[in-house]
């Protein structure tokens, strides 16, 4: 009988140690199932935080037109960004971008004493169940 080489034992003993194909497609279809699962949970969650960003922005904003109105005798501002406009007396009001987190531009509205701030929410368009806005809706009957 002749003796096998220790070159061929280490092959042998390295191809008993490793996967077979079936054993790794069963992992990516497992990964797979549990990304199936994750993904649609993560990105629900993304979207309800971007609703929850743009309600803050819109009371920031707000906030920053109440303060314009206490210092320009009550006037509020013609556009939002004469809140972004500053001088040696008074900084800016507001700071950085005043879009929402889709990228849309706040509209700004004033009607008398009153102001409306609106962004048109995920799907960008007016009008929509998805709107977030400064007024509240009187709940009480």
């Amino acid at each position: 009988m002749k003796e096998e080489t220790t070159e061929v034992k280490t092959l042998r003993e390295a191809a008993k140690a490793g996967f077979t194909l079936i054993e790794i497609m069963v992992a990516i279809m497992i990964i797979g199932m549990l990304a199936a699962i994750a993904v649609p949970a993560v990105m629900s969650n993304l979207e309800d935080a971007r609703i929850e960003a743009t309600r803050s922005l819109i009371k920031n904003i707000e906030d920053a037109c109440n303060l314009y109105n206490m210092k320009h005798g009550g006037k509020y501002p013609n556009q939002l960004s004469e809140l972004q406009e500053g001088d040696d007396d008074n900084p800016p009001l507001l700071e950085g971008d005043i879009n929402d987190p889709w990228g849309n531009e706040i509209k700004y509205e004033k009607k008398g004493k009153r102001i409306y701030l609106t962004s048109f929410g995920p799907d960008g368009e007016e009008g929509t169940e998805d709107d977030l806005t400064n007024i509240r809706k009187n709940t009480k009957q």
